[in-house]
């Protein structure tokens, strides 16, 4: 029997959460109940166990959760499993291995079921299948997201999560605004958050369903585009406003009372500006006040605090930073004036006490200062390449002489077009770009990893302590981020060679010291990896292994989003994409370029698919590369014209990119022999 206190949001899918949360994050553990098997999605943490374990058992016995999902980390998604494994289940722990690494410190006894190791999915017994998005740094480097192919529901985690102090279980027409709160406090930037985003618009989802805040079940595209274009994070740069052209202080300061309508109540921003000199209508706008905007803007700020307290002004804080940078307003003074008072407050020090320390702060300042002119880059502010002989000699001399079974990495990045870049727009703009890219690292580093700044345009990073298996996909992400940033004045790529310590110390045949082999071996796969094409990553000694990786793949459509979307998911996985938008265009470039496998939308300028496909197959030279559609036009006739074409795999718009890329991997690899 289920009872009122869960709810089924979709077939065999239950909203399992307690009812008695407050505090703005409401946490959503939910089930899925498939034949006699259950799977526990983020049961939550151990404050609402006891309500979430009562809701599991009134829908299925304890013994049949055979498996629990978990997102990421955090202590509201995963205190409560050792509780549940005490109560008497037993299930595999389906998750990213960066999570297990940490989650095991809750005292987690169950066995893991890694999803990387597992092709990113999870099959149940009567064949249903759950689909692992990866989502990484929103906000955690192994957070993903779960897909059901049978509901079309995502699992969303933290994503199109939000604050809410009165919660609802489906979305109301405020949850937008509640949504952009969270995610401007807890997510990192829009160029992490933009790319998962344009994912999602691939796909085909029915609804989806946060860990915190409410259900999306009705027009889910608005909501993945709100956050594929919101500005929010510590990288916050957003576009440059005309104040006086979005409606002056006025417009502004009705954005922050309809905010804190939205996450708060509407009565309780009305009883806020009680008294103040100003008008508000029935949406929070407010219509008239009688002193000047800035006097507006620090007034109802200094209110908040006084009557609302520190609450209401941190969960406030993120969007009147964006505002202020949009507008190119200070912040109002409440903020600097009451982090002081509290600064003022905590500090117990005397005056004597204070300028000691100042006067040794100035002087560690000028040491290090000193000191880092010698070992630092001045651009970018890393280790220099000295530096870095040094370190990695001192290092890899340790491990002898310890004798110690540590196995290190070394990645070496170096960028392929500077050189354009300083001839088209000078060297202050070559300086920028190894800035951000240096910005991009420094994002990338998940725990130890050290930094250096090379010769020219060359970066290293040293990972003390991996695997080559992991230093090998630590370097793709690097290679990833740099091709895909939106930092660069134009786009940057870079040719990557990375190496394990256990390599050379298995090949034992290396002339040179051991750290030198190392740097030496990493190098020259640098140099394998530019000549075979640029922007691939290099494991390898030999340029054999890499031949099939730099193959090109024409993609032909007019619509920049399916287009940008297949762009970088394929090239993470090594291939070259060059892209047409008209059929005339497309059928140049083939003949030109022999790519290795085409795509292509049906409908576009020019030349259709159809016609560009005849056109192919009337060529020599052209007629034997694979050939798949897709295209928002799919019915009987034109699937049977694409089959007297001989083409095998036609694709419906919106299309599952996962299976759009095991077709293309597959159909590949079949017409290479591999």
């Amino acid at each position: 029997m289920i009872t009122s206190r869960t709810a089924e949001i979709a077939a065999g899918i239950y909203w399992v959460g307690g009812c008695a949360q407050d505090g703005g994050l409401h946490c959503n553990p939910y089930l899925i109940v498939d034949g006699d098997e259950g799977v526990l999605v983020d049961p939550g943490s151990v404050l609402d166990f006891e309500d979430v374990l009562e809701n599991v058992c009134s829908i299925i016995p304890l013994e049949q959760i055979k498996y629990v999902i978990l997102h990421h980390q955090d202590p509201d998604f995963c205190s409560a499993v050792p509780l549940f494994e005490k109560a008497g289940a037993r299930f595999q722990v389906v998750t990213h291995w960066r999570t297990q690494t940490l989650v095991k410190y809750y005292g987690i006894q169950s066995d893991y079921y890694i999803i990387n190791e597992h092709n990113f999915e999870l099959k149940l017994a009567s064949g249903r299948t759950l689909n692992f998005v990866l989502t990484p740094y929103l906000h955690f480097p192994g957070a993903f997201t779960t897909y059901d192919y049978q509901t079309k529901i995502l699992l969303s985690s933290d994503l199109f999560g939000a604050f809410s102090y009165e919660w609802s279980l489906y979305a109301q027409d405020d949850y937008l605004e509640k949504m952009k709160t969270f995610h401007e406090h807890y997510m990192p930037s829009n160029s992490i958050l933009r790319p998962v985003m344009e994912q999602f618009l691939g796909m085909d989802i029915a609804m989806i369903a946060p860990q915190h805040g409410s259900i999306i079940r009705g027009n889910v595209i608005t909501y993945i585009k709100t956050l594929r274009d919101l500005e929010c994070g510590s990288l916050l740069n957003p576009i440059k406003r005309d104040l006086a052209k979005s409606g002056g202080y006025m417009g502004i300061c009705s954005a922050v009372l309809k905010r804190l309508g939205s996450i708060f109540n509407q009565e309780s921003v009305r009883e806020l500006v009680t008294d103040l000199e100003l008008t508000l209508d029935e949406n929070l706008n407010i219509t008239d006040y009688n002193v000047t905007g800035t006097v507006l803007w620090n007034m109802i700020f200094e209110r908040i605090l006084a009557r609302k307290g520190a609450t209401w002004l941190m969960v406030i804080e993120p969007l009147t930073e964006t505002l202020s940078k949009e507008y190119d307003i200070p912040m109002p003074d409440v903020f600097e004036s009451h982090i002081k008072k509290i600064e003022d407050e905590a500090s117990s020090l005397s005056e004597q006490n204070r300028m000691l320390k100042e006067i040794n702060t100035r002087l560690e300042s000028s040491i290090l200062e000193s000191q880092n002119k010698l070992i630092r880059c001045a651009v970018t502010n890393l280790y220099n390449f000295s530096f870095f002989k040094n370190y990695l000699a001192s290092e890899i001399s340790s491990i002898l002489a310890d004798k110690s079974q540590q196995n290190p990495g070394l990645i070496i990045i170096s960028l392929d077009n500077l050189e354009r870049i300083e001839y088209l727009y000078g060297h202050d703009e070559v300086e920028e770009v190894q800035r951000n890219v240096t910005f991009i690292l420094e994002g990338l580093k998940e725990g130890n990893e050290m930094l250096f700044k090379l010769q020219g345009f060359t970066f290293a990073c040293y990972l003390p302590q991996t695997s080559k298996a992991e230093v090998l996909d630590f370097a793709e992400k690097i290679r990833n981020a740099i091709a895909t940033s939106e930092k660069f004045i134009e786009k940057i790529t870079a040719s990557i060679g990375l190496v394990s310590l256990d390599e050379i110390r298995e090949a034992d045949n290396f002339t040179a010291k051991l750290d030198e082999e190392f740097y030496n071996v990493a190098a020259m796969r640098v140099r394998i990896a530019r000549d075979m094409g640029r922007n691939m990553v290099c494991c390898e000694s030999s340029m054999t292994r890499y031949q099939h990786s730099i193959g090109k793949i024409l993609v032909v459509d007019s619509d920049e989003i399916t287009v940008d979307v297949l762009k970088t998911a394929l090239e993470n996985i090594n291939y070259q994409v060059i892209t047409a938008s008209d059929g005339r265009a497309a059928q140049q470039i083939a003949v030109d370029d022999s790519p290795l496998l085409i795509i292509s939308e049906v409908m576009i300028p020019k030349m259709d698919g159809f016609l560009f496909r005849e056109e192919m197959l009337a060529n020599s030279n052209t007629n034997k590369i694979p050939f798949v559609f897709l295209s928002y036009l799919k019915n009987d006739e034109s699937v049977l014209r694409a089959s007297n074409l001989g083409v095998e795999h036609y694709f419906k718009k919106p299309f599952m990119l996962s299976e759009l890329l095991g077709v293309i991997q597959n159909k590949i690899k079949g017409e290479l022999g591999q």
